[in-house]
């Protein structure tokens, strides 16, 4: 595997933890924990604005348009208002060791399940031992760092 993308991987899910710990503090100074979720949609909103516009040389066709699955169009923002508002309620109760190695373990043993029946057109890979040893050990290591 390409060490440089792994890399890349690793940096993305610490700006993953930096998010999720300014908006904790935000969400603290301004004595609300929804708004840092509004915030973060508006200014990510601009933001993926731009960097289409910067960088979109080709846009899509109708036809790919009509051919996105119905559930494609709102899921992700949806679904990303839901992580956000999680991360921001969890964080100060749970800390941030605990909450990022389940949400991280959260990720992991879905994956394998998508994996493992090829949900949302991902190539079918099977969840072989190797793979739910993999799932058991994050759990454990979950359950040591929850540890205080």
């Amino acid at each position: 595997m390409n060490w440089l993308l792994m890399l890349a991987a690793l940096a993305c899910g610490a700006v993953l933890t930096t998010q999720v710990a300014t908006n904790k503090q935000l969400g603290e100074h301004l004595h609300n924990l929804y708004l840092p979720a509004v915030a973060n949609m508006v200014f990510g909103m601009v933001a993926a604005v731009s960097l289409t516009l910067a960088f979109t040389r080709e846009w899509p066709t109708t036809a790919m348009v009509k051919d996105a699955p119905w559930y494609s169009w709102f899921a992700g923002g949806v679904l990303g208002a839901v992580y956000l508002t999680g991360n921001i309620l969890l964080a100060p109760r749970l800390g941030a060791a605990t909450l990022i190695g389940l949400v991280v373990t959260g990720q992991i043993v879905l994956s394998v399940l998508i994996d493992q029946f090829g949900w949302f057109g991902f190539a079918q890979h099977s969840a072989n031992l190797p793979r739910l040893i993999g799932c058991a050990l994050l759990i454990g290591g979950v359950a040591l760092v929850s540890k205080s």
